[in-house]
């Protein structure tokens, strides 16, 4: 749940960079963010599921 809503939050967020509603923020200066915060959620959703087994 959590990879799908980061996931939506950064399709908004291109969607408002394509819209020109954005200043000031590059993508190419974005990105590694965008990479650290997916790499954290499905190591917190690979975590929680084991949590649960126990």
């Amino acid at each position: 749940m959590a990879l799908g809503v980061l996931l939506v939050l950064i399709g908004g967020l291109f969607l408002l960079d394509s819209l020109d509603l954005i200043e000031g923020v590059g993508f190419g200066e974005l990105w590694p963010v965008i990479l650290i915060a997916v790499g954290v959620a499905i190591i917190y959703d690979r975590l929680r599921r084991s949590w649960r087994r126990r």
